[in-house]
């Protein structure tokens, strides 16, 4: 379906992603506890070439950025303990004798206890029309909150995740049809996606 520009804003059937319409699946943390949550960011290094008094620009290695993810602590489920259950079967063990010193994260342990992290944008409907998958997440960093006298608010939990890379799920055929077509997927033929891909953004020899 094709909407004219000067019709845009003016359709009903065009609906833009909002901000609150969202989804952080992490596991053993229910979605209703997380606060906020960052998408995916990527940085490509440049590689710089110099020649007499010209310095010319290529990509190099991408990069995909920690996600930082706020939810609050409550009782009942305990946040808390759910994220110090992670971190312990991630490989972490309180040094109080030689042989649990010895003892040290492994990213296969870290991966497994985070599980795989997803993240969906919905649709008013609560369909799913975008979805980023985390592959090879860990927690990184965790920060308790802060308490104080002065307030009543809620104590937040401010978490890191690293990841290898993300995987995308988007570009609904229609506001009828909100499934998100692979993009970017795990498993796919790289070859074949980046010459379809080449030919939709219209390379030429």
């Amino acid at each position: 379906m094709t909407i004219k520009n000067e019709q845009f804003w003016n359709s009903t059937s065009v609906d833009p992603k909002r901000s609150y319409r969202w989804i952080l699946v992490l596991n053993q943390i229910p979605t209703y506890v997380i606060k906020t949550s960052g998408k995916p960011n990527f940085t490509i290094e440049s590689v710089q070439h110099q020649f007499v008094a010209h310095t010319f620009h290529f990509p190099g290695r991408i990069q995909w950025q920690e996600i930082q993810v706020s939810l609050v602590d409550p009782v009942f489920p305990d946040a808390s303990a759910i994220i110090v259950k992670t971190l312990q079967a991630s490989g972490y063990a309180i040094p109080g004798t030689q042989e649990d010193a010895k003892k040290s994260f492994s990213k296969r342990d870290a991966v497994q206890a985070l599980g795989v992290p997803s993240l969906q944008q919905i649709d008013a409907r609560g369909n799913a029309i975008e979805k980023w998958t985390l592959f090879n997440a860990w927690v990184a960093s965790v920060n308790f909150g802060e308490l104080s006298y002065e307030n009543d608010t809620m104590v937040n939990i401010q978490m890191t995740l690293r990841y290898d890379w993300a995987q995308y799920e988007g570009a609904p055929a229609s506001p009828d049809q909100p499934i998100p077509e692979q993009i970017m997927v795990n498993g796919m033929n790289q070859a074949a996606t980046i010459a379809q891909y080449q030919s939709e953004l219209g390379f030429t020899e």
